[in-house]
This record gives C-alpha cells, structure tokens and sequence, in this order.
C-alpha cells in the first residue's frame, strides 16, 4: 500500500514543490518499513500522523519519521490521532477519502 490520494494532497499543501517530492518519499518509505515489519495498524493513520507531527517543517518531519519507525504510537499521541475519534480527525484534517 502506498500513500493514500488524500495524504498526497496535504503533502502538496504543507510542503511546496522540491520539499513535498522529498516528504512524499519519506513517508513512502515509512509504510513500506511498517509493511516490512508486519505492522497491522492503519498506514494511512500512521503516514498522517506523522505528516501532521511535522507541521509544515522538514526538520520536525524526519524527527516524526524517525519516532514513527520506533513506535508508531508515538506520532499517533503527538498528532492527535491515538484516540477514539482518530477517524473525525483525520477526516477534518484530511478530508474525505474519495
């Protein structure tokens, strides 16, 4: 599984041209790291959570990135995603996946 259409498209809009084609990236391969690994956890979640954890800053995304390829739990607590109501969230942050 790869990234999903609608965390490409906030990719796009936190991080402008050369930085998003390095962010997607990134994340792409954080997925296939937790698909490696036998993850079962929802990877659009995890990719999210940490695309939010990095707020618009590569910095604070390879720092995310890097906590998420530890313990996804992590990025999940620190985007706001780790409760009940992830699924709202992600709707409003993301939209709806069409």
């Amino acid at each position: 599984m790869g990234l999903t259409a609608r965390v490409r498209r906030r990719i796009s809009e936190d991080y402008p041209e050369r930085d998003g084609r390095v962010v997607e990236a990134l994340l792409a391969q954080l997925v296939t790291h937790l698909n490696d690994r036998g993850d079962r956890e929802d990877k659009e979640r995890i990719a999210a959570a940490t695309l939010l954890c990095g707020r618009g800053r590569v910095d604070r995304l390879l720092d995310a990135v890097q906590s998420a390829r530890e313990d996804w739990r992590d990025v999940l607590v620190g985007a706001g995603l780790a409760d009940a109501d992830w699924s709202d969230r992600m709707n409003t942050e993301f939209g709806f996946e069409s």
